[in-house]
């Protein structure tokens, strides 16, 4: 854990109830006819078409359709009808149709702008939007994200922003798939206990002190300000963090002392566990020691 935490209070966009898809309208547009998969009569709207495309995937359990051209009222030869494509061949023109991407039709078809400085971090080569979500919930700077997806030319893009509002997005984006953080960061002041017992300094001296929810050791003592397995903030007499070598025998409250185990000189070997986690890395498994 760092060794002092952030509070962030951002001013968020929220997921749209009824998002506009406008930004994903490509009229004129298709695709050779040879890579059509199916091609669906009586679909009377765009919304619809785009409709049937991701209907399609829910019934098959997988992406057979990817994109979609609705052919209006006026098309010479299948009025209102919906042609379903899972891989499109050549782009070509054609008259009274609108094509589409599936990927395009998100729950927040925008994306957030960079400010100058609001950017938390950018991850590359991200497969999915729920991928970016979860780099979202783990960075703890971050309350909204941007994917880029797969027809937009930052495709798989994965932008993390420390603030979007409504005034900083552009709705003009198509292949924009926006999102805000799901989960709650650990450092939010109510996800958090403190520890902040005197005892628990290196310069303390030891005692029968024990971070358990029960106590099997006879004459073990269950430290005052331990509950149990959730996330803790080093505060007050405790110090700022945890030990980061070890601090000796018979000290810090206890007999056996625990220690988080640092290389500072971790990078230059590349060694990832041995390292402590960045602002951008948020959350990360590390492993303690204990003098014993």
């Amino acid at each position: 854990m760092f060794s002092s935490l952030l509070f962030l209070t951002y001013i968020t966009v929220s997921q749209a109830e009824n998002p506009s898809h406008d930004s994903c309208k490509k009229p004129s547009i298709s695709w050779d006819a040879l890579s059509m998969d199916k091609l669906v009569m009586n679909i009377d709207s765009y919304e619809l078409c785009a409709k049937t495309c991701k209907d399609t995937n829910k019934q098959y359990y997988e992406n057979n359709c990817n994109y979609f051209t609705w052919n209006d009222g006026n098309h010479q030869y299948f009025r209102n009808s919906c042609a379903l494509f899972k891989s499109p061949g050549d782009e070509q023109e054609c008259q009274n149709c609108m094509s589409g991407a599936a990927s395009c039709f998100c729950a927040s078809p925008f994306a957030c702008q960079d400010t100058g400085d609001n950017v938390a971090f950018v991850h590359t080569d991200t497969e999915s939007w729920s991928k970016c979500e979860e780099h979202c919930n783990i960075n703890f700077g971050c309350s909204s994200f941007t994917w880029f997806t797969e027809d937009h030319p930052y495709r798989h893009l994965c932008i993390l922003y420390k603030e979007c509002s409504h005034s900083e997005v552009d709705t003009t984006c198509s292949g924009c798939c926006s999102g805000v953080r799901s989960k709650k960061s650990p450092c939010s002041q109510s996800q958090y206990k403190e520890l902040s017992s005197a005892h628990r300094s290196v310069h303390a001296e030891g005692g029968k002190n024990r971070d358990r929810s029960y106590i099997r050791d006879v004459g073990g003592l269950k430290s005052a300000d331990w509950r149990a397995m959730v996330w803790y903030r080093f505060t007050g007499e405790a110090g700022t963090k945890m030990a980061e070598q070890f601090p000796g025998w018979d000290n810090c409250g206890t007999t056996w002392p625990g220690y988080l185990a640092v290389d500072n000189d971790s990078n230059k070997y590349n060694d990832y566990k041995l390292s402590l986690p960045t602002q951008e890395e948020g959350e990360k498994e590390m492993t303690v020691c204990f003098a014993r």
